[in-house]
């Protein structure tokens, strides 16, 4: 293979001085359906340095009902937005409105900066762009890059104040290649991924062996030289590896961006998806006829050894350099669908990456994340386009829509014989439970069998009982069954074992057992109030004395903070807990944590996967509280995450912990920069 600079020039790009200061940039968009892109032309205003040179170009693909897209007030900027407007039955496809753009707003600026409509901007985003061009080793370089990443609430609505949470990691990425054709084999195209690297390069950025639509910024000389091909109609993936092999073969260089310029929101639950118009045999059609097209572009005889003409110029290959030149510069065999590890490790050293399993791993844990939200990636009321597209996805779609979880059923004398299991241990422990409390006797007491801790344990053993009815679908009988939980946590709450009344382990588990019982009962803003006095008190409690118990109740109560926020999707509510937590941290750190700080553990792809989880009760508490302070998105919280691995070599030898910072890793978080 080539080697990493050999296809780039020895100079950098010749972007003058008076490039950087009077430069024009325009801004290509194409927004289908997208309520985000008004959000997007705002930030992108708001967060540039020199906002009179930026110019933005938008082909609106809309329905009549899309009145949610045009809440914010643009007028500010309205000079320097132009539009083109096309109905949503008109829209063939990202390529085609892309092409649009190309043809009827571009107006030969200096700069052409293609994105997606859904993103957010850093700081000066204009200047670092200009700044990082000028700092590519080549004389026709693009900078290209899958960008950080945003989420939205899931209760956002279009016209509210900004609400993206933006992620944290400052890691820089690379592309890379990651297979060829997906599981329908519905495609013979490279699909490209993004891999998170260790290192910045010094800030000079590194030759990028692949293009992508979603964030590409160069001179404006690359539209007139490379236009998009208007007749790729309806495709999605082969957009970016056939611009990709375009690009290079008429001499332009492609490089990874070493600063973080731009965010970008994945999941489609707020926006449509241009499947859903692409609904008659004829569109289906002309897709089919846009792969041939890509297909003779590579050479590539699919479907079932088919040849196919190449597309004529100016949308084929150019004559710079050669597709041979490209596949050993990538280190793909585009004929034979082979990916090399130059082209997995997009072109970089392996040891600068991340574990390839942490990926693996990372990767597994958002797709089912996504197969639990299908509008996030189906796009919004999207259910005739994800039968089409993903059958084997959408063989639970019932009735024209997607199938919802199934309703709970009233519990019959059928149940499963698990459900049934279940229910007797648990009824059996409770009359056990009821015989202690109403024959507890002084010597009873004496011996430690107080009377308020069977009331503490009935209150768990009901809350138990709820869960099984409530698996079992019959809400009457849970809903009985958390109401005694609570008469018995109450019960436990007014007067604690003698010796104990100021005890915080004692009223910490009262005030966990609580929140469970609301949780069970999805109850979750009782629930959280509960915890929010749970918390406290099991900090108090392993301040005072750093045992086992106290480690468990920190534990349990730990655990419910994270799911009761996980299951509401309440990712701002677990800010207030931070301060607990940390003061758990610090009352785990005097009993057990190291002398000195240690270093975060760098994981590369020589560090096997770990093996087993996590191991005892406080390895599992500090995954908790890691878990927790990840999901917060705050910067400042990351750091404590960071604690939990320099303070507590439990954390850095347990395989839960260490599968989680690998993942963490993977992302672009605790690199060593």
């Amino acid at each position: 293979f080539l080697p990493l600079f050999s296809a780039c020039s020895a100079m950098a790009t010749e972007i003058s001085t008076a490039d950087v200061v009077s430069g024009s940039i325009f801004v290509s968009i194409a927004s289908y359906r997208d309520n985000q892109c008004q959000y997007t032309i705002a930030d992108l205003f708001q967060k540039a340095k020199h906002p009179e040179r930026v110019v933005v170009g938008v082909c609106f693909q809309v329905a009549p009902e899309d009145g949610d897209s045009f809440l914010l007030d643009l007028g500010e900027w309205s000079s320097q937005i132009r539009t083109y407007f096309i109905g949503n039955t008109e829209a063939m496809g990202p390529c085609y409105a892309r092409a649009l753009v190309q043809q009827h707003l571009f107006q030969d600026e200096d700069f052409y900066f293609q994105i997606d409509s859904h993103f957010r901007f850093a700081q000066d985003w204009d200047v670092t762009c200009l700044e990082q061009l000028s700092a590519c080793k080549s004389e026709k370089p693009i900078l290209t890059a899958y960008a950080s990443s945003y989420t939205l609430p899931k209760d956002y609505k279009a016209g509210d104040p900004d609400r993206a949470v933006l992620a944290t990691a400052k890691g820089m990425t690379v592309l890379c290649a990651d297979s060829f054709g997906d599981q329908n084999k519905d495609d013979p195209f490279l699909r490209i991924k993004t891999r998170s690297c260790r290192t910045d390069f010094g800030h000079i950025p590194p030759p990028a062996l692949f293009w992508t639509a979603r964030f590409a910024f160069s001179r404006g000389s690359v539209v007139r030289e490379v236009p998009y091909d208007p007749h790729l109609e309806y495709i999605f993936f082969g957009e970016e590896i056939s611009m990709s092999a375009r690009l290079w073969t008429y001499g332009w260089d492609l490089f990874n961006p070493t600063k973080v310029v731009a965010y970008h929101l994945g999941s489609r639950a707020h926006r449509h998806w241009f499947r859903e118009v692409q609904t008659a045999p004829v569109h289906v059609d002309r897709e089919r006829n846009a792969k041939f097209r890509i297909c003779g572009m590579f050479g590539s005889t699919w479907p079932s050894g088919q040849v196919h003409a190449p597309p004529p110029e100016p949308f084929g290959l150019g004559r710079a350099r050669s597709l041979l030149e490209y596949e050993h510069f990538t280190g793909v065999d585009f004929r034979r669908q082979v990916v090399h590890d130059r082209a997995k490790n997009g072109g970089v050293d392996p040891t600068l990456l991340p574990p390839q399993w942490a990926e693996e791993e990372r990767d597994k844990m958002m797709k089912e994340q996504q197969l639990q939200d299908v509008a996030s990636w189906a796009g919004k009321g999207n259910t005739e386009a994800l039968r089409r597209q993903f059958p084997a996805a959408s063989s639970g779609m019932a009735g024209g829509a997607v199938a919802a979880p199934p309703a709970p059923q009233r519990a019959s004398p059928r149940a499963s014989p698990e459900t049934a299991r279940a229910r007797e241990l648990t009824l059996v422990r409770i009359q056990a439970l009821q015989a202690r409390l109403h024959g507890a006797t002084a010597a009873d007491e004496a011996a430690g069998a107080a009377p308020e801790e069977a009331h503490l344990e009935l209150c768990r053993a009901f809350c138990a009982l709820g869960q099984v009815e409530a698996a079992a679908g019959d809400e009457k009988r849970a809903a009985e069954a958390f109401a005694r939980a609570l008469e018995h946590a109450k019960s436990a709450q007014e007067a604690a074992p003698t010796g104990r009344e100021g005890d915080p382990s004692w009223h910490g588990a009262v005030a966990q057992a609580i929140a469970a019982v609301h949780m069970g009962a999805r109850r979750y803003v009782e629930a959280k109030a509960a915890l929010k006095e749970a918390l406290p008190l099991a900090a108090k409690a392993l301040a005072a004395r750093c045992d086992e118990a106290s480690e468990q109740l920190a534990h349990d109560v730990v655990e419910c903070v994270h799911a009761a926020h996980e299951q509401t999707d309440d990712r701002k509510g677990l800010e207030v807990f931070v301060r607990g937590l940390q003061n758990v941290l610090n009352g785990l750190k005097r009993d057990a944590g190291d002398l000195a700080p240690a270093a975060v553990p760098l994981l590369t792809g020589a560090d096997a996967a770990p093996l087993g989880t996590a191991g005892g009760v406080r390895a599992k508490l500090l995954e908790r509280i890691a878990l927790i302070c990840v999901a917060t998105g705050r910067e400042k919280d990351h750091e404590l995450v960071k604690k939990v691995f320099t303070d507590f070599r439990v954390a850095r030898e347990s395989p839960g912990l260490r599968r989680l910072l690998g993942m963490l890793q993977s992302s672009g978080t605790f690199l060593d920069l």
